[in-house]
């Protein structure tokens, strides 16, 4: 099935916050009329586990990814969530951490993982800086799966919040006891070893010397540290041509960075264990002026990963106009890009573009007339507006509707499914979206 993941922020009242919602709505299967109508359900609150599982009375979720990958006993689901957490020992549940679950193919919940952090320890963090936070959850490999994520860390030596490529290691449990995924943390995308820490601190006291090869000033500048978004490619299960696409949105401008060469360096300067990491990472480049430039600022964007490409959406203003911007970055050849397209031109939405800003949310989805292949699903949403809009991509051109041919489908109106309150006082506005995939509900069965 296809899911849309929402979580929403309740304004109270009294102006403060109210409780932060997980929510999805499914599309499990082809639609009376596919072509004219999204398919999906009306929106729902997502099944336990829900928020930090060390506060208890409270289900605040400020975000939530999953990813399926399957075992010698089944389908597992891994599911990421960034909520509210204490600040420092005592004080107020201001903080953000995450942690993860797993589901197998009973329904049944594990017990969540170790609780990690960006924070500082005494920070306050919005839901939208929480969100950031989230573990990205990203499976490659057939016979050989894994799935590994992007998510917020403190770097090595603690000094900046930083992104870290981590692995979800789910075991081959007993069905209907699944055991939670341990995290392998593999590097600090954002610092590389700048940061490395000598003689780190703990049970198992860090090595003296950063691993060898050592990656140094990569990406760099402009974005040094903080939260930016990844897809991860690979082509079944060849590890040589598995890439990590970062993407960052700073100043207006719309950057990306490519991880490649997936290979052994050693640890303690040679006097260690092998360790996996990519061991090329390229700097920042403008996406904007690889397309030709002329967008405007970019205001929003998100990546989807195929087996050998990636997919960006990128909202951009020019004037007081927003446009929606598709383009694609192929693996062949050093990495190409194809000529960008102005979505809603083609699906008959807004020629001339939306005339307020919007964000932007995407994915890979079976698609509704053939699930065996897939299908590119978006998002667009816009609060005070209540707008919340969705299209389908496929890969062959066909006839939507009389006179409408293309690749792109009619824009769907989705708001409808959300329910929203129609008192201002007591509004709830839409913090993130994702779009995902499922092999079973995840209220399959009580936790």
């Amino acid at each position: 099935m296809c899911t849309i993941h929402a979580v929403t922020l309740g304004l109270v009242p009294s102006g403060g916050d109210g409780v932060d919602v997980a929510l999805v709505s499914e599309r499990t299967g082809p639609n009376p009329n596919p072509n004219t109508n999204a398919g999906f359900s009306r929106f729902r609150g997502i099944a336990r586990p829900v928020g930090n599982p060390t506060v208890g009375f409270t289900p605040d979720v400020y975000g939530f990814s999953e990813a399926w990958t399957h075992n010698t006993r089944g389908s597992v689901v891994v599911r990421a969530q960034s909520h509210p957490a204490r600040r420092g020992t005592t004080g107020p549940f201001s903080a953000s951490a995450w942690t993860l679950h797993a589901q197998d193919a009973t329904g049944a919940w594990s017990t969540p993982s170790r609780v990690f952090s960006a924070q500082r320890g005494t920070e306050v963090d919005t839901p939208a800086a929480g969100a950031l936070m989230l573990p990205q959850l990203m499976p490659v490999g057939e016979a050989m799966p894994q799935v590994f994520g992007c998510a917020g860390e403190r770097s090595d030596d603690g000094a900046v919040r930083t992104t870290w490529l981590i692995e979800a290691l789910v075991g081959n449990s007993t069905l209907g006891t699944p055991t939670p995924p341990t995290i392998d943390f593999i590097q600090d995308l954002l610092s590389g070893d700048d940061r490395f820490l000598p003689n780190a601190p703990g049970p198992l006291r860090g090595p003296a010397n950063p691993p060898s090869p050592r990656i140094t000033d990569r990406p760099g500048l402009p974005i040094r540290d903080g939260s930016v978004q990844c897809a991860m490619t690979q082509l079944q299960d060849d590890v040589r041509t598995r890439e990590l696409h970062m993407l960052a949105v700073h100043n207006g401008v719309l950057y990306h960075s490519m991880a490649n060469n997936f290979s052994n360096a050693v640890s303690n300067a040679g006097a260690g264990s092998p360790l996996p990491r990519f061991n090329t990472v390229s700097t920042w480049g403008d996406v904007g002026s690889a397309l030709g430039g002329g967008f405007g600022r970019i205001l929003d964007a998100v990546i989807v990963a195929r087996p050998r490409a990636v997919h960006v959406f990128f909202v951009a203003q020019t004037g007081n106009s927003f446009k929606l911007w598709h383009a694609v970055r192929f693996s062949a050849n050093g990495g190409s890009w194809r000529p960008v397209d102005d979505v809603l031109q083609l699906n008959a939405g807004h020629p001339a573009g939306a005339g307020f800003p919007f964000r932007i949310a995407a994915g890979l989805c079976p698609q509704q007339e053939d699930p065996q292949n897939t299908e590119l699903v978006y998002t667009m949403w816009a609060d005070p507006q209540d707008v919340i809009w969705s299209g389908r991509v496929v890969s062959t051109s066909r006839e939507w509707l009389p006179g409408m041919q293309g690749t792109y489908s009619p824009i769907f109106d989705l708001s409808r499914l959300m329910g929203r309150n129609a008192n201002p006082a007591q509004r709830s506005t839409i913090n993130r979206m994702e779009i995902g995939t499922r092999p079973f509900r995840d209220d399959a069965r009580a936790p």
